[in-house]
């Protein structure tokens, strides 16, 4: 059987050539009419083009009910490194918005409105991110309270202190070391954005966000225990548990407690003007009489505290003293030497361990005590406030085991071995009067105070050990052998 093939005019094929390619969808051919678009680039790279900016940030806005919730906050925005920019072109070519948005989604955190905090000291800067900055303003108040009294700092801030009569202490300056610029920014939604004050406060504290270790309180424990047993200072201990408003206050079994390091992220700078009593102590002259056996001793003369009215500029760091210069002494009573004769003279170089000579002259301030400080034992006493270059003292008598400079960050030092088992150091001195190998007598003069090696005011830092200082030896509180 023979197929019929019938033939078609030209002009059917042509219009149906026409038909066919439209329908194929060629629809990025360009055009003679100019289109108004927008390319999106993220980071330089571009990753799509659109018919509309607003729409793009809208979408963005509409899709993140999540992160609105999150942070509590009306709107959310495009990622940083996101740039659109209009063009126009004759290719009617453009992606969807919900398909730039998915390339977003999965390359970058969006962003949020809130404000972005500096806080530089020197090369050092820390940043920190909130939503609203009055949260970062009522924390910075808590943290800076955990140094300073607030009702003294307000009565500071308003200009109300009342002058001191007699006695009595007056806030001259407080100051932040660091530069802190807030400025309202995008913030990315993966950065730590603080919303809760208390939350901002700890870290301004601490240093981290992480949860702080807590100790269980056990029967006997008090703050001061528990903070030494801790290498915390007290003062450390109340400012990490601010519902302690004494190191006197009790614990009691059973009770949770913060022992975590405080580590400010800030340094607050109080000066202070203060005028006070002070004891003047009397100290113990000994004679001796030949005619006396060794062991005999008789008090020739009964001593008498006296007392000083000292008027002190101090600056505390962090509620840490520092530094304390005497500006004024008035003595209000004079001291009275106790006179102590012994029989027999005694060996000088050998040191005598029922009585130790106090090291400085009076009129002194312990500026730090022996105690954990920031981690790290402070393994004597800081005597400050008898200026410098005023005498420095030998504990009792001894032998320079050592003189030097630069120990351990010590400055120009003195150890000296008392041949009955006690070592004393003697830090920071301005000048040193003896050598190595000198016999020395209780109450010799071996220096001056000073500022020198490691060290943020003039001050003695003195020590009491057993066994070679730094080498073995065994650390003791001075206080416990410094008696009249």
């Amino acid at each position: 059987m023979t197929k019929v093939i019938k033939s078609f005019p030209l002009v059917v094929v042509c219009l149906l050539v026409v038909s066919i390619l439209f329908v194929s969808g060629f629809t990025s051919k360009k055009t003679d009419i100019v289109q108004n678009k927008y390319q999106v680039y993220l980071d330089g790279e571009e990753i799509g083009v659109i018919n509309s900016k607003s729409e793009l940030e809208s979408y963005i806005d509409r899709q993140q009910t999540r992160l609105k919730s999150k942070f509590k906050v009306k709107n959310v925005y495009a990622p940083k490194g996101l740039d659109v920019k209009e063009v126009n072109t004759y290719d009617e070519k453009e992606d969807s918005v919900s398909a730039v948005y998915s390339k977003i989604q999965n390359r970058k955190p969006f962003t949020v409105k809130g404000y972005t905090i500096k806080i530089k000291l020197g090369e050092d800067e820390k940043t920190i991110y909130v939503i609203d900055d009055k949260v970062f303003k009522r924390a910075m108040e808590k943290a800076i309270n955990a140094f300073i009294d607030k009702d003294k700092f307000e009565l500071y801030l308003n200009n109300e202190q009342v002058a001191i009569k007699e006695t009595g202490e007056l806030i001259e300056n407080v100051a932040l070391e660091e530069d802190i610029t807030i400025k309202e920014d995008y913030i990315s939604v993966d950065e730590e954005i603080f919303q809760n004050e208390d939350d901002l406060t700890k870290y301004l504290l601490f240093g981290t966000t992480e949860k702080q270790e807590t100790y269980t309180v056990m029967p006997g424990d008090t703050i001061s225990t528990v903070a030494f047993k801790h290498k915390l200072n007290p003062e450390e201990f109340l400012i990490a548990n601010p519902e302690f408003t004494s190191e006197d206050n009790l614990l009691f079994q059973g009770q949770q407690v913060i022992i975590g390091l405080i580590k400010p992220m800030f340094h607050l700078d109080v000066e202070m003007h203060v005028v006070e009593d002070s004891v003047k102590n009397y100290t113990t002259q000994i004679e001796y009489d030949n005619d006396m056996l060794v062991g005999e001793e008789v008090t020739k003369q009964k001593g008498e505290d006296g007392l000083d009215r000292l008027t002190k500029k101090i600056k505390y760091v962090n509620g840490e003293m520092v530094t304390v210069v005497t500006t004024n002494t008035l003595e209000l009573k004079p001291v009275i030497n106790a006179v102590l004769v012994k029989g027999g003279k005694v060996i000088p170089s050998v040191g005598d361990t029922s009585s130790w000579f106090w090291p400085t002259t009076q009129g002194y301030t312990l500026s730090s005590l022996y105690a954990w400080r920031w981690g790290r034992m402070h393994d004597g006493i800081d005597i400050s406030g008898t200026g410098h270059g005023s005498p420095i003292y030998a504990s009792n008598n001894g032998v320079v085991a050592e003189v030097g400079y630069g120990h351990h960050s010590m400055g120009n030092y003195v150890y000296i071995n008392h041949n009955n088992g006690y070592y004393t150091v003697y830090m920071h001195m301005s000048s040193i009067r003896v050598k190595k190998g000198q016999i020395v007598a209780r109450g010799q003069t071996i220096g001056g105070m000073g500022c020198t090696g490691s060290c943020t005011g003039t001050h003695l830092h003195f020590s009491v050990w057993t066994g070679y200082p730094y080498i073995g030896g065994t650390t003791h509180n001075p206080l416990d052998y410094l008696y009249k």
